[in-house]
């Protein structure tokens, strides 16, 4: 079934991109709401920066929510980094290539303030793109393993948190988080969606043969989307729209919740059901 709205959770602003245009087609698509994600704090970098992104969240206030950085590196930001991007108008926050463990106690400041604050956060999570920084800033993919939500998520009840690229490839430790915490949501983007990922979803998510699909318990799919949101990463939209409902097809999920992924979960995080009529 066709989506009757959309909510990407997940995306970023490149300085070589017509954002004007982009904007445009995620319009079309269908898209509601889209969570852009700020990757640096560098202003020299081929994605905006907070300053970047501020501005065009300031152009285009009805779509985009920006999701501002906060530098996990050997001097994290203080908590006070948090309070500007709320004052700003940032809607999120987006944690990545920690130089702790994201469970280490030296970010429990961050977390406590964006708890407080009601600031969601999207935590890149399992292996990521390999930068020349990595070495002087300790960056491992064990640090952004899934399973070091499960401490935050008992230590911050109340912290709304996404798991971007849902942990690759710790994709069932991932699902066992999502699954546990009602605060803790996943998304399954990464790999450009390319038909290697696809194929790699398929092997997560598809059942035995033979399965009683409406069995929530053979087809745990059933189980698995009520926490999974919509989100592209990179490509745009129309990509990773025709996958997302392909394998929904293929999992025969009910309406309901093809809709709960489509913008119902991304409405619970960001604290939009009232404002979306849901």
């Amino acid at each position: 079934m066709p989506p009757t709205r959309i909510i990407n959770v997940h995306t970023h602003l490149h300085k070589s991109q017509d954002i004007d245009a982009r904007v445009k087609l995620w319009r079309e698509c269908g898209l509601v709401k889209v969570c852009v994600q700020v990757l640096t704090a560098n202003p020299a970098a081929s994605t905006y920066d907070n300053a970047g992104v501020l501005a065009w969240m300031r152009k285009h206030p009805d779509i985009i929510l920006g999701f501002g950085y906060v530098e996990l590196g050997p001097r994290p930001d203080p908590p006070e980094a948090i309070d500007r991007l709320k004052e700003q108008g940032f809607a999120g926050l987006k944690f990545i290539a920690p130089s702790e463990p994201y469970d280490h106690e030296c970010y429990y400041p961050l977390y406590e303030r964006a708890q407080a604050l009601g600031m969601p956060i999207l935590f890149h999570t399992g292996f990521l793109a390999i930068s020349p920084s990595d070495g002087p800033r300790r960056v491992s993919t064990d640090k952004m393993r899934p399973v070091r939500l499960d401490t935050i998520g008992r230590a911050f009840p109340n912290l709304r948190m996404i798991m971007a690229h849902l942990g690759s490839p710790e994709f069932h430790s991932a699902l066992s988080v999502t699954d546990s915490f009602a605060n803790v949501y996943g998304e399954f983007s990464g790999h450009s969606g390319s038909k290697w990922r696809e194929t790699t979803l398929r092997k997560v998510f598809v059942p035995l043969p033979g399965a009683n699909m409406a069995d929530p318990e053979e087809n745990q799919a059933l189980r698995w989307f009520t926490k999974l949101c919509f989100a592209t990463d990179n490509p745009e939209p129309p990509r990773w729209l025709a996958l997302s409902q392909r394998l929904m097809d293929e999992l025969q999920l009910p309406a309901d919740l093809q809709e709960r992924f489509w913008w119902r979960n991304a409405a619970d995080v960001l604290g939009l059901r009232d404002a979306l009529g849901a």
